[in-house]
């Protein structure tokens, strides 16, 4: 089993087994004042075999600040009944864990930690900044 893709996006759903993404590649988010809601969500599509997918899998999401704290941790599992592949084919299966009620507490970096059964398979950096000035003194 492989996460072949992961982002960050403003808003992602999964639609007749296809991934809808707006908004993908967020790295930073603008609150202008904290504690604020993240306001992003993760996107992931994983791609794994026909005996991968017979087999119940864990997927979790965990967003940490810079001192480690998780801010917050949201999982799912499941098995993927009945999946009929051909020969050679591979699934592709796209997930979405929104997150953008999780409450930041300061500005900084936050990182969302993506755990397949149990293992870190990917980290997503995003910095929790006040918006730029207006230029005008």
């Amino acid at each position: 089993m492989e996460l072949t893709t992961a982002l960050l996006c403003d808003f992602a759903q999964v639609r007749e087994g296809l991934l809808f993404v707006a908004s993908g590649g967020v790295t930073r988010c603008y609150r202008a004042e904290v504690p604020a809601p993240l306001g992003i969500c993760w996107a992931g599509i994983l791609e794994m075999d026909g005996r991968e997918a017979a087999r119940p899998h864990e997927v979790a999401v965990v967003v940490v600040d810079e001192d480690g704290a998780t801010l917050a941790e949201l999982s799912m599992s499941g098995r993927l009944e009945g999946a009929r592949l051909m020969v050679g084919e591979r699934l592709n299966l796209p997930l979405v864990v929104d997150l953008r009620g999780v409450e930041v507490p300061r500005h900084g970096p936050l990182e969302v930690r993506i755990y397949l059964d149990g293992e870190l398979r990917r980290g997503l950096g995003v910095q929790v900044v006040e918006p730029p000035g207006d230029g005008v003194d």
